[in-house]
């Protein structure tokens, strides 16, 4: 039975994260799993050297990971936020919902819960579940327990601006004005990152990665204090395995293998979308060259789990051309997947 550990990122200044095809005047509201195990290499290259990188990353190569990340996403006091995930709902909204439910992107994690399980309560509907500026549906319950700075005071839980910013040329000390996207969070709020532990030995090299990644800072705009942040362990808790769901919903992105796509595990059943990720290699050798482009299943995405066959994913190569001689480049496409309620 694997244990699962919720890790708190309290910001400590504002953060910006790219996303293919929006500028930096924009920035999105979580952090992609793959670019948080990215970092987390960047961070075990930087303070234990290549050798143990290496050694890393063995396992992931290997396609048996010791330990599974998540997507980073907000919470805001003990409330944990999901992506809203493509299933059906257990029973048909009224129709003064309706509208609300399609603005929504994130859910608690007590109502993403009561979804799965097929059972939402009499109330989930009710106009005190949403909350608009966020794009959230919650328990009421849960909304009661968000942080008085929000329910009193009336500060964002989290909110995306655009600051001007000016660049000077080394050379003819020429200046220009750009404008940057950030994200800020209320006082009690930031974003959280789940890590399911298959090989429990690991967990002292990563937890000291990611408060060193804290301290780096994750994301863009690092060299002017963006995306630093302090670790926080959360609440663990057991993962016990289920025998034939009905699908699995993703919390992190996912590149299934040639093996698992055969067998179905996006066949009709299965509702999906498809991110295009990119990007500049963050490496000393090779920070002027892009990564081969892969299109992987976003977060929230229900993929089948056909019988006999593990959802996994893998650790996809996509070094350039141009590389090959120098370094291997991944991208890391596991998947963190939780079950769909029970076949009947």
């Amino acid at each position: 039975m694997a244990t699962v550990t919720t890790y708190l990122l309290r910001f400590r200044g504002p953060l910006h994260v790219a996303e293919r095809g929006v500028g930096i005047e924009e920035t999105a509201e979580f952090v992609h799993s793959d670019t948080l195990f990215s970092a987390l290499c960047s961070v075990v290259r930087l303070g234990w050297g290549e050798s143990e990188l290496e050694r890393f990353l063995a396992p992931f190569r290997a396609g048996e990971p010791p330990f599974l990340v998540s997507s980073a996403f907000p919470f805001a006091g003990p409330v944990r936020f999901l992506p809203k995930p493509q299933l059906a709902l257990p029973s048909p909204p009224p129709d003064d919902a309706r509208k609300r439910l399609r603005q929504t992107r994130w859910v608690s994690f007590g109502l993403f819960q009561a979804w799965l399980s097929g059972q939402l309560p009499g109330d989930a509907f009710t106009p005190e579940a949403f909350l608009p500026a966020v794009a959230a549906w919650l328990l009421p319950s849960e909304s009661r327990a968000l942080p008085r700075s929000f329910t009193r005071d009336g500060i964002p839980l989290w909110v995306r601006d655009v600051v001007p910013r000016v660049a000077i040329d080394r050379v003819t000390s020429a200046s220009q004005v750009f404008r940057s996207g950030r994200l800020r969070f209320g006082p009690e709020s930031g974003l959280f990152v789940l890590v399911e532990w298959r090989d429990a030995s690991w967990r002292p090299l990563v937890e000291t990665a990611l408060a060193e990644l804290g301290q780096l800072g994750l994301g863009g705009l690092r060299s002017t204090g963006h995306g630093q942040f302090t670790l926080e362990p959360g609440e663990e808790s057991d993962v016990p395995e289920q025998e034939q769901p009905v699908g699995l919903v993703t919390l992190s992105l996912y590149a299934p293998t040639r093996h698992e796509l055969a067998a179905g595990v996006l066949g009709p059943a299965a509702r999906y979308d498809l991110v295009l990720r990119g990007g500049w290699i963050a490496s000393p050798d090779g920070s002027s060259y892009r990564r081969r482009e892969l299109r992987m299943i976003s977060e929230g995405s229900l993929v089948a789990q056909p019988p006999g066959t593990t959802v996994r994913g893998h650790l996809v190569d996509v070094t350039p051309e141009v590389m090959r001689t120098v370094h291997p480049v991944y991208r890391y496409g596991f998947a963190f997947a939780v079950p769909v309620g029970p076949k009947e």
